[in-house]
Parts: structure tokens; C-alpha cells; sequence
């Protein structure tokens, strides 16, 4: 559901993003075995998964068998413990994360802990041709979030990163909307993450306010690469001589 390449966008200084080797999706656990085949033979190495512990034992991912599986929960809800994430303080975000839940992820320390996990796999998936796949449970918010953060690395003009953005909308317009809310619903903790999910559209201006609140803290974007990402300029030069080409 809602899975695209991001191949073929093009930065400010004539790059383009490489084919098979950078996917955005949503819920992945309905993935059918020829379908799983497919991304098996495009490349597929690995699946970063963005989702709450319970969200993913409630609809478990379907992946190829050699694909390497990154569990790097964005929002700080339910065990960490059984995540791929190293032990972080807990912090007290559900009013903030519910109010504001885009500017919650490029600021809190526990968001920025799973997207700098997620750019350690990005700069490990140097093969040509071997894909990475980030998703959460629409492919629109968190996955937004971590697209938004990933091309910004990359180079890609902020207009471009938000018409990408926006490509949700079209996708759901035709959505079985029914079932995908009866699967988001939950209860207890699971209400927070159904609230959100449980609108299908996408809203520029919803984007716009976390770049704002990443350039108000940080100044701009390499900066926060740098503190937020613990990114070097080693690390982006690396990131860009994986995911980009010279537009031939």
C-alpha cells in the first residue's frame, strides 16, 4: 500500500536519485508472496520499519526471506525494549506528539534516535542496484517525515520534496479506505497512532511546519544533519555517491 521508488528526482546541481535503491511504503504485512518475489528480484536488502512495537505485532511485516528487517519505532509509544533501538531516556511526548506530530519528529530525541538509526542502514545499502524500504502503517506521516529527511540529505529542492509528499493524496483517493481504518483501530495506546492514521489525506502546510521548526532550532538543514543526524560530511558525501547519479 502506497509504495513508490524515489528514483529520478533531481537536485539543485544536476544529480538524479538512482533507481532500486530508495522505496517508500505503508503496511507491508499484506505483502503477497508474488509480490514479495518481486522486490526480492528488484533488489530489496533492507526494510526499516517506523511503526510501534504493537502495531507491529499487530500486522507483522511479509518480506523476503533475505531481506534484513530494522524495527526503529519514530514514536516513543509501547516497549522500546523489543525495537531495534539502542536504550534512550523515555520522554513524556503524547500531548506534544499528539497536537504536533510532525514537528514531535524532527525535535524529539527519540524520533531523531530512529532516523539516525535509519541513515546508518542508508550509508550500509552501497551495492548498485540493492534497495532500501522505509514504511510505517500509511506510508504518509512518518514515512513523510523520513522521505522528507532523506532527500533533504540528498540535495532535492524542498518543492519537490513536498509535490513527492503530496502523492499520497492521489494514492488514497482510491484506497480501500474502509478496511485500512478497521485495521489501524486499536485500543489503549494503539488510539494515538489510529487518530492519525485515520486521515488520509496529506496537507502541505502539515510539512511545511516541521521544516520550519527543524530551520528555527538548527538553522538549516546541513546543521541538522549534522547535531540531530550525527551526520560528518564524510557521511553525505557517502549518501550522495550511493543514491545519486549524473543525469546522463
Amino acid at each position: 500500500m502506497n509504495l513508490r521508488e524515489l528514483g529520478g528526482y533531481r537536485t539543485r546541481d544536476g544529480r538524479m536519485i538512482r533507481w532500486q535503491k530508495l522505496l517508500r511504503s505503508g503496511d507491508m504485512s499484506r505483502l503477497s508472496s508474488k509480490a514479495a518475489r518481486k522486490l526480492a528480484k528488484y533488489g530489496l536488502d533492507y526494510v526499516i520499519d517506523l511503526r510501534s512495537p504493537f502495531e507491529r505485532e499487530m500486522a507483522p511485516d511479509n518480506l523476503p526471506r533475505q531481506t534484513t528487517y530494522r524495527s526503529y519505532p519514530v514514536y516513543p509509544l509501547g516497549n522500546a525494549e523489543s525495537s531495534d533501538l539502542p536504550t534512550i531516556d523515555k520522554e513524556d511526548l503524547t500531548d506534544e506528539l499528539f497536537e504536533e506530530p510532525y514537528t514531535t519528529m524532527v525535535l524529539s530525541k527519540h524520533s531523531q534516535l530512529a532516523f539516525r538509526m535509519m541513515f546508518t542502514d542508508l550509508l550500509a545499502n552501497a551495492k548498485e542496484e540493492h534497495s532500501l524500504l522505509f514504511h510505517c502503517a500509511a506510508g504518509k506521516d512518518r514515512t513523510g517525515i523520513a522521505s522528507f529527511l532523506i532527500l533533504s540529505a540528498l540535495g532535492i529542492d524542498y518543492q519537490v520534496i513536498k509535490r513527492d509528499y503530496l502523492l499520497t493524496n492521489l494514492i488514497f483517493e482510491s484506497a480501500d479506505k474502509k478496511t485500512l481504518k478497521q485495521k489501524l483501530h486499536g485500543d489503549n495506546l494503539r488510539d494515538l497512532i489510529t487518530e492519525m492514521n485515520s486521515s488520509f489525506y496529506v496537507q502541505s502546510q502539515s510539512l511545511d511546519r516541521a521544516r520550519q521548526a527543524l530551520m528555527t532550532n538548527y538553522g538549516n538543514i546541513r546543521t541538522y544533519m549534522h547535531t540531530a543526524m550525527e551526520l560528518s560530511d564524510t557521511d553525505l558525501s557517502d549518501l550522495q555517491r550511493i543514491y545519486l547519479k549524473r543525469d546522463s
